[in-house]
């Protein structure tokens, strides 16, 4: 072989060397690189080491917002998992999943920060849906003011009396899931007349979004979001989209959030409504916020009839007087629950507390929590011995597994590591297969008469032998939504876990 033969060679060599190195991430600079995304409460940073080899040798949570316990078990074993797999493509925590992603995400743009690709590190980018909004708000396609003709005064779920102009043209809401009680009043124009929506914890927004464009069109280019997590919110947003009238549930102190912006607001000419979503009394304030909204939208009648199906349910369920029976089933609610951390729970007077009181379960947290002032008599966690020792006839979880309109995302098989803690397996609950998980956001929503009717059954299911939930629930969707009830998994057992 010949001399220039051999240093072609050689070149080829080094530069297809070269070549792979800097695939792999060889070009990889040393040190410390900060990044940053989205956690469950907004901004997510992480302090990335990178080691002269290429290799991450330590990840740190900056400060953040994120969810004391469930989400601080993400923040210790999600940088764990990355440094000893060296690899992004690790499990996220069940229960604590957008933080865990929050992290993974962080950390990705710390390696871009130190000129590595992600990718080579086994980074997929998330979904469409787990990302902000980025739809350019259209102008041309805001919702057309019409020539105020009368106004009226509701009386809203804090007993405010707020004068509305009618007829309302446009409107915005603290969550997306308060339209779900405007369809059945306006349609497709709920859309239609959509000025702008706050955030929740599961993406919302972009949730509704991929549900429903292809049955109303293009709404999103007309609607801005005016907060990231339900409040506090976004006065400039607000003014900016000009809706007719702001309506905010009672979720996540947005109630507060909304009155500390409400003299702006009212300058503006734009009224804040409260409503009860959720209630204290969850089988009356639906048919409540019903009424109200009716009057807002001037469709009292088909406000009517929603309330009417749902009063027809509750009615069902109290003609059993369960609340009088001496044997009812003992229950254990947990939400975000996984092996390693106990979630919270929620005793009979908030949260999915209100449904079990409803179907007739005991809720075990009542004993301790009811009364607690470090609950405030709603929600806290338990100790693990003395669920161990109540040992429930019924466990129901939310939060666990995908939730809320999860029929937009691949479907994943749904895990239940709760029942690895220890101790578990001897549960009544467990050994019975009566363990149970309910879409998260239902109990807040127009459809919490579901839930209700379902444990019933569950608890009582002579009583209830005649009675078909799922059938009562897609009556109601046929009647008064615009798409079908599979819109979500709304049930899970531990039977379809296996």
């Amino acid at each position: 072989m010949g001399k220039i033969q051999k240093t072609t060679i050689a070149l080829f060599l080094i530069t297809a060397l070269l070549i792979s190195l800097t695939g792999c991430g060889a070009s990889v600079k040393a040190g410390s690189f900060t990044g940053t995304a989205t956690g469950y409460h907004g901004h997510l940073g992480v302090t990335t080491e990178i080691g002269e080899d290429g290799k991450i040798t330590d990840i740190t949570v900056d400060k953040n917002n994120e969810t004391e316990g469930i989400g601080t078990v993400a923040m210790e074993k999600i940088p764990q998992r990355i440094i000893e797999a060296q690899s992004l493509g690790v499990d996220a925590i069940s229960g604590a999943t957008l933080t865990s992603n929050g992290i993974i995400n962080a950390v990705a743009d710390a390696l871009k920060v130190a000129g590595a690709d992600p990718a080579k590190y086994g980074y997929v980018p998330p979904p469409e849906e787990e990302k902000a909004t980025a739809v350019a708000i259209n102008k041309d396609a805001m919702p057309v003011k019409q020539e105020i003709t009368s106004s009226v005064t509701v009386t809203d779920a804090k007993g405010r009396e707020v004068a509305i102009d009618l007829p309302v043209s446009s409107y915005a809401i603290s969550t997306m899931d308060v339209i779900d009680y405007i369809i059945p009043l306006k349609g497709e124009d709920a859309f239609n007349m959509l000025a702008a929506s706050g955030q929740d914890g599961g993406n919302g927004i972009q949730k509704y979004e991929k549900l429903y464009t292809s049955t109303v069109g293009n709404y999103m280019e007309h609607v801005g979001q005016i907060s990231e997590h339900n409040a506090p919110f976004d006065l400039e947003m607000i003014l900016a989209m000009d809706p007719d009238v702001l309506i905010v549930n009672s979720a996540m102190s947005a109630h507060k959030y909304a009155l500390e912006i409400e003299d702006q607001l009212k300058e503006a000419g734009i009224p804040i409504v409260l409503v009860n979503v959720p209630g204290k009394k969850l089988d009356k304030s639906v048919q409540q916020t019903m009424k109200l909204l009716g009057q807002i939208f001037q469709e009292n009648e088909k406000a009517a009839e929603v309330s009417a199906f749902i009063d027809e349910q509750y009615a069902l369920i109290a003609s059993q007087n369960l609340s009088q029976r001496k044997d009812k089933p003992t229950v254990y609610y947990e939400k975000s629950g996984y092996s390693e951390i106990y979630g919270s729970t929620a005793t009979s007077v908030s949260g999915w507390g209100l449904p079990i009181s409803i179907a007739g379960g005991e809720n075990i947290a009542d004993a301790l929590l009811l009364d607690s002032a470090a609950s405030g008599g709603s929600g806290n966690q338990l100790d693990p011995e003395y669920v161990l020792e109540a040992d429930p006839d019924y466990i129901i979880l939310s939060g666990v597994n995908d939730g809320w309109l999860d029929c937009i995302k691949e479907t994943k098989k749904c895990k239940y590591d709760i029942v690895s803690r220890p101790g578990w397996n001897n549960l009544t609950a467990v050994k019975n297969g009566d363990l149970y998980e309910f879409a998260h956001a239902t109990s807040r929503s127009i459809y919490a008469f579901y839930p209700c009717l379902k444990m019933a059954k569950i608890f009582y299911p002579e009583e209830f032998a005649e009675v078909n939930p799922d059938a009562v629930l897609d009556e109601f969707f046929n009647r008064f939504m615009l798409l079908d009830s599979d819109i979500t998994t709304w049930f899970y057992s531990l039977e379809d876990s296996k």
